[in-house]
């Protein structure tokens, strides 16, 4: 009996030992022979750079699920360490950290979030004001706290800062609504870098208000603005989709403009392909496009004249005689989304074109190209309804 108990009472204390050194280990995980802990102090206090760039990286290759240690020591070198280089290191890690942290990971991606919004409003070093920016675009809605303090950096002495934080206000979506205002004021700045301002043009869009519209509109319409700008609010107007209906006049005009730009004419085909029914006014235009020299143009026409349907009214022959003669475009993928575009305008859409259209969609599935006659039969199909 005594034996038996004495076994029982020293197995147990072994499973206690044995469950108290795995604790100790998992707080102090190892990495090449050294403990976190030694990794940390060597981050914290290395004589030299290097060495402490080696505690930098070991600390992150151990990860924050090994040891809470480690977005502990990061948020700490953020703030505290006397490099700016790993201050800027840091800044960059905690980011990656937050942004890849799951709903059930012991990561606090708030105190994290507060670290990286102080570090861009007083760090002294541009270095790593820019890495938190940048850090805290990553984090995308889990930024939602610092968006004041990136508006604010659009404001930052430095251009790269700004940059960087007008390219995470555009990450951050319709969550950067509260620096509507402030985009606005960048993107009108001509004196700022054309990237901090493009990186606005693009967050504009992505919040989705109507309010920059005008501001868009002006800066696409001036011929002696930068090209990837103006791009970028032509791709911002598409975004707000019918809430930018009053550009659409604006993006007729770049679209059929003698010399206008390839890129350009995309973008402005595009964008009011995005508008529905909304890009009505721009049908004369499209109807150009559709003889345009890039067939990129000529396809987003065809595919936002196909969604006008009933919207056509008095340029409705015009329109579909225009499609039809896509239909024999020397580029397979044209000749495929005219047939998709009579298609899509349904039988209100084609009104009196009706017939004509039916007898070249039915000529058409007899097409030797497959891609072609399955279109046309695609195509039939949705005009069954018609008498």
């Amino acid at each position: 009996m005594f034996s038996t108990r004495w076994w029982v009472i020293m197995s147990m204390a072994a499973l206690f030992f044995w469950a108290v050194s795995l604790q100790a280990e998992e707080d102090d995980p190892k990495l090449r022979d050294k403990k976190l802990s030694e990794w940390i102090e060597l981050l914290q206090n290395g004589k030299t750079v290097e060495a402490r760039k080696a505690g930098l990286l070991a600390v992150q290759l151990i990860g924050p699920r090994k040891s809470r240690k480690v977005t502990q020591a990061l948020l700490a070198a953020v703030r505290e360490n006397t490099e700016d280089g790993i201050r800027a290191g840091a800044a960059t890690a905690l980011g990656a950290i937050a942004a890849q942290a799951r709903e059930d990971d012991d990561i606090p991606t708030d105190k994290i979030r507060d670290a990286l919004a102080a570090a861009l409003r007083s760090d002294k070093k541009p270095t790593v004001r820019r890495a938190a920016a940048a850090a805290l675009g990553k984090m995308k809605g889990r930024a939602i706290g610092a968006v004041d303090v990136l508006a604010l950096a659009l404001k930052d002495t430095d251009a790269n800062t700004r940059t960087e934080a007008a390219f995470s206000l555009r990450r951050l979506g319709r969550n950067a609504d509260e620096a509507l205002g402030d985009l606005q004021t960048a993107l009108k700045n001509a004196k700022l870098e054309r990237l901090t301002r493009i990186h606005c043009a693009y967050a504009l869009g992505n919040i989705g208000s109507s309010e920059p519209v005008p501001i868009l509109k002006g800066i696409l319409a001036d011929t002696k603005n930068d090209l990837e700008l103006r791009r970028a609010c032509a791709e911002a107007l598409g975004q707000l989709a019918e809430k930018a209906a009053d550009a659409v006049p604006t993006l007729a005009a770049v679209l059929t403009a003698k010399g206008s730009n390839v890129v350009l004419r995309r973008a402005s085909a595009q964008a009011l392909d995005q508008m529905g029914p909304e890009a009505r006014p721009a049908l004369s235009a499209l109807r150009s496009a559709l003889k345009d020299d890039d067939q990129f143009v000529r396809s987003l026409s065809l595919h936002a004249i196909s969604q006008m349907g009933r919207d056509l009214g008095e340029e409705r022959k015009l329109a579909i005689d225009g499609i039809l003669m896509a239909m024999d475009d020397n580029v397979l993928e044209v000749r495929i989304t005219a047939i998709e575009a009579l298609g899509n305008l349904g039988v209100e859409g084609l009104g009196e074109q009706s017939k004509a259209v039916v007898t070249r969609l039915t000529a058409a599935t007899r097409d030797p190209q497959k891609a072609v006659s399955e279109a046309a039969k695609l195509a039939l199909k949705k005009l069954q309804g018609m008498p």
